[in-house]
């Protein structure tokens, strides 16, 4: 019973094993990977997986469920999990079977296309000529059943680029690039390189590519095409950006920037650049500000400020591009003469806008996008500017030094000088022309002109009397500087001496000499004043007598109307008795004309001798006789009976009121 038993539970075994040989159960998230060991086709030459009766290891796998299997023929190898790929990541695949690599490749294409669904068929893949090696194609996210024997899977990351920047591309495969080409040109449908197969077979380069990605997320198979990250260029505010094409026609030998042809969309379209003829080198186009998504493989930026003309400033442009100048005739037709001016043999011109030369019209205050390779800019001040020799430069950082200069007479001076000085904006080209910036026309024409100015001056006068016409000094340097300035086109608004130092002895000398004459002039002075003080004086005591001589005059004048009056009188009684006379007798016409004469002799007497008193005792004399006369006739009283003063030290006090009672008090006595 036993013994049966033991056979039953050994057959049981048996059969339980033999089922699990013949039986194969794969799960839902796996596949098996089955070989054929015997009876069986031999596999073809260069063949690593069998397929059909092939004997090997099989490319077609056993999907999850249960399976029937003729062991021991047919074996399992292993049951691998299906192959997962994340959101973020992607499958380079890599073919251990198929077809061999075309000479000259790198990566496989995909003949198979789609029959193989994404290399989960493997029979199909071989079948349909599948070509050993990496594969163009690759798994993006999802889960596939994939064999991992025939299909080697690496994970990548899915290629980022994110804002700012850019994703320069190389190709490691594809076709050569053409002699003297720097970039592989862009082709069409590869879908950012995303399709590698349609970017082999559309003639893709090996190589740098023109086109890049901008930024975004991108399914890119980095075994082909290897990713490089750039900035994109920022062009802030108050800044620009110089290109330079590192790929296009050859430029001329004689431009320094070459012209930019149009439909390049500001460089971000490479090819269409060397499309439309661009040139290699610096380009006359520019950046303002802004980003920009540009192959730094193709073009070269470098970032310049703006140009920036400050309020009272011009910019004067010296233009590198444009046509010759010397084609360059005005309208009234005349050769353009006074714009060229030739210095050490080159002729520099002042010409219209677009030419090469210096430019006619002038930059004013304002902010302004231009290349500088194409126009070189040169500020010129159009306010009034100071250039000064002083001894105190060095705090300021401007001017010269002082002239150290001998007089005539051989004494060392010192001259401190201010010249001012201005450019008008219509000027300023000229001014470009001939002399080339401010500073220069500072050092190598004011400068010297005033120093050799006023050195000649001083050489040709004494030190003290160029100290004492120092005012004429300065009016004739500044004629000499302003007409020779007047050659440059700039104007000289005033030309200043503002110190002159002399040797210390001779200022003592000179103080001294000049004390002794102050001296002598105040002396003068005094002199003066006292003898206006006299003449006043004078004048004044004249003044105050005016009253009295005028009272002598009228009193004169009183008189002799009076000595008139009474000869009019003695005349009219003559008259009278002579009537008279006529009236009665002959012989009283003898006695009227005695009594007439005797009234005319009393008359002209009494004249005569108003007229002796005049001469005698001055019209003021006679004056005051005739008005104590008058005084006197009248009887008027003009002495004070009580005279009272004050004290002799002005108090005031009431000595004086005291006075007057007692004298009031001893008249009244008397007069009692």
């Amino acid at each position: 019973m036993v013994i049966e038993l033991g056979l039953y539970l050994l057959l049981a075994a048996g059969v339980v094993f033999l089922l699990t040989k013949f039986l194969v159960n794969v799960g839902s998230d796996e596949m098996a990977i089955i070989e054929r060991r015997f009876i069986g086709e031999e596999l073809e030459a260069g063949r690593v997986f069998a397929m059909g009766n092939q004997v090997g290891l099989k490319a077609e796998y056993m999907a999850p469920g249960l399976h029937f299997i003729m062991w021991p023929i047919v074996s399992v190898v292993s049951k691998p999990a299906f192959l997962t790929i994340g959101a973020d990541e992607l499958g380079i695949v890599e073919a251990t079977d198929g077809a061999p690599l075309s000479a000259g490749r790198i990566f496989a294409d995909d003949p198979a296309g789609n029959v193989h669904n994404n290399f989960q068929d493997p029979v199909e893949f071989l079948r349909n000529g599948g070509i050993r090696g990496k594969q163009l194609r690759f798994l993006t996210n999802g889960t596939f059943k994939i064999n991992p024997y025939l299909f080697k899977v690496t994970k990548i990351k899915k290629t980022v680029i994110h804002e700012g920047k850019i994703g320069v591309v190389t190709a490691m495969d594809g076709d050569a690039l053409e002699a003297g080409r720097l970039l592989a040109r862009s082709i069409d449908g590869h879908a950012y390189f995303q399709r590698a197969d349609s970017f082999l077979k559309g003639g893709g380069q090996k190589g740098p590519q023109i086109d890049f990605l901008r930024p975004g997320t991108y399914n890119l198979n980095t075994e082909i095409f290897k990713v490089e990250i750039h900035d994109a260029i920022q062009i802030s505010e108050n800044e620009i950006g110089i290109v330079e094409a590192k790929d296009g026609l050859p430029m001329d030998s004689s431009d320094v920037v070459v012209k930019t042809p149009e439909g390049h969309n500001n460089f971000q379209d490479g090819q269409s650049f060397l499309n439309n003829e661009g040139y290699r080198g610096p380009q006359e186009k520019i950046l303002t500000p802004g980003t920009y998504y540009i192959n730094p493989y193709l073009f070269s930026v470098s970032i310049r400020e703006q140009i920036k003309v400050a309020r009272g400033e011009v910019a004067v442009l010296i233009s590198n591009i444009g046509r010759d100048p010397s084609e360059y005739i005005p309208e009234n037709g005349t050769p353009n003469i006074e714009g060229a001016y030739e210095e050490s043999g080159r002729m520099r011109h002042v010409v219209p806008k677009g030419y090469r030369g210096i430019q006619k019209e002038v930059l004013g205050p304002g902010a302004y996008n231009i290349n500088p390779l194409a126009y070189t800019s040169i500020i010129i001040p159009t306010t009034t500017r100071s250039v000064d020799w002083s001894a105190e430069r060095g705090t300021r950082g401007s001017g010269f030094d002082p002239f150290k200069v001998v007089s005539y007479d051989g004494f060392p001076m010192q001259i401190e000088v201010r010249c001012q000085y201005r450019v008008l904006p219509e000027n300023a080209p000229y001014v470009v022309q001939k002399l080339g910036t401010i500073s220069e026309l500072e050092a190598n024409v004011i400068h010297p002109q005033i120093d050799g100015i006023f050195r000649a001056q001083v050489s040709r006068s004494p030190a003290i009397a160029y100290q004492q016409n120092r005012a004429e000094e300065q009016k004739g340097a500044e004629d000499a500087v302003r007409a020779d300035l007047s050659k440059y086109r700039v104007e000289v608004v005033s030309v200043m001496i503002t110190n002159i130092h002399l040797p210390e002895a001779l200022m003592q000398t000179t103080q001294q000499k000049n004390l002794a004459e102050q001296e002598k002039s105040m002396y003068d002075a005094k002199k003066d004043a006292e003898q206006r003080r006299i003449e006043f004086e004078k004048t004044k005591a004249e003044a105050d007598a005016q009253v009295a001589i005028i009272t002598a005059e009228a009193g004169i004048k009183v008189a002799q109307h009076e000595a008139r009056q009474t000869e009019e009188r003695a005349r009219g009684d003559a008259a009278r008795i002579r009537m008279m006379a006529e009236a009665d007798a002959s012989q009283t016409t003898q006695v009227g004309d005695a009594e007439a004469g005797v009234i005319r002799s009393k008359g002209e007497a009494q004249a005569k001798a108003y007229q002796d008193q005049v001469n005698a005792l001055t019209a003021q004399g006679v004056t005051t006789v005739e008005v104590i006369k008058a005084i006197s006739t009248a009887g008027l009283k003009i002495t004070p009976d009580i005279q009272v003063s004050g004290g002799m030290n002005g108090s005031g006090d009431m000595s004086g009121l005291v006075q007057v009672l007692l004298a009031q008090m001893v008249k009244n006595k008397d007069a009692a």
